[in-house]
């Protein structure tokens, strides 16, 4: 039986609080970046997310350019946005492969904790919150 290699993350999901400065609404965002930096163009990373009662899923459908196809550096860009979240959800990302990641995270007005995540992973999860792209 072949063993599986070793491999790195391909994306990066940052799970955090934000307040929105012209709405002052607050929302979790969830950004997921590519581990890989682009060099010619800025790419979006489409992705699909629902909620059903405790499980949040992310499925990547694939990237885009930007409209303005400017030249840029930097990763492939995803945002979800989910208002009224507190308690502990369930998160499944999933790629084109349908391969899939599982994660539990427990979220309150204050905190975001990831409490289970797989042992070698496509997409790591951090609750650290990162500059936001403009919209």
């Amino acid at each position: 039986m072949a063993r599986k290699r070793h491999r790195d993350p391909e994306y990066a999901l940052h799970v955090f609080h934000h307040v929105d400065e012209q709405t002052q609404k607050s929302s979790v965002v969830f950004l997921l970046r590519t581990t890989k930096e682009f060099t010619n163009f800025n790419y979006q990373i489409l992705l699909d997310a629902s909620l059903d009662d405790r499980a949040i899923q992310l499925k990547i459908l694939g990237l885009r350019t930007t409209p303005l196809i400017m030249p840029g550096v930097g990763p492939a860009q995803g945002r979800k946005d989910f208002n009224n979240l507190e308690g502990v959800y369930d998160l499944s990302v999933t790629k084109l492969d349908e391969e899939r990641n599982q994660f539990r995270l427990h979220i309150s007005r204050t905190r975001i904790k990831i409490e289970e995540s797989p042992p070698k992973p496509f997409v790591i999860v951090s609750n650290k919150p990162v500059e936001l792209p403009g919209r």
